[in-house]
């Protein structure tokens, strides 16, 4: 047994050269040897790695599918709302005879394209249909009632109010129809259309 307190000897540049000639003609080097000791005689797998299955937690999953649901019920929801709304008529208190408005009029294809959040796109007044345009009608004192320099008619629908631009003479269906909804700065213009009725 060699003695372990013995100074080591080191080899020499010619042995360590004649080493490595040894170990590359025989195919193998300590890097080889280092992975054959490890792998203990088993072979490597190549190819794939299996990955870690995604798992979700079952509230998160529940959570998604619940949030699926709520998106295509208010979708559902907006649908039906609007073509309730497409189909209704109101009637506006006022003193004289009956007036009306809607969103959709059967008959009228000037209203087939036009939508509006609050204000309805058609009004029947005076046995003439008005129809709304782009255009707004400036309103003083933000519109409220009989501060306007407009003429008041006395027909409202909750907030709104049909407004007229001048005095039409007597017998006369109006030029334009102003529907005012205060708080506002502007109301919107209706203007008749020949071809509704």
């Amino acid at each position: 047994m060699p003695d372990p307190l013995a100074p080591q000897v080191r080899p020499s540049i010619e042995e360590r050269a004649e080493r490595r000639e040894r170990m590359e003609h025989s195919g193998r080097d300590r890097y080889s040897s280092l992975v054959r000791a490890l792998q203990a005689g088993r072979e490597v797998p190549v190819g794939r790695t299996r990955s870690m299955p995604l798992e979700w937690h079952p509230i998160f999953r529940r959570l998604v599918v619940l949030a699926v649901v709520l998106a295509i019920a208010a979708v559902v929801v907006i649908n039906v709302h609007e073509r309730w709304r497409e189909g209704l008529v109101d009637s506006w208190t006022g003193p004289g005879p009956l007036v009306q408005s809607g969103q959709r009029l059967s008959g009228c294809a000037a209203t087939d394209g036009l939508t509006h959040a609050t204000m309805p796109v058609w009004v029947r007044y005076g046995g003439s249909v008005y129809v709304l345009t782009d255009a707004r009608w400036a309103l003083s004192n933000e519109g409220r009632l009989n501060e306007t320099s407009l003429v008041e008619t006395g027909y409202s629908l909750g907030e709104k109010r049909i407004l007229l631009i001048d005095e039409p003479a007597a017998g006369a269906a109006p030029e334009s129809l102003v529907v005012a909804r205060p708080p506002a700065y502007g109301g919107g213009l209706y203007l008749p259309h020949p071809e509704c009725v």
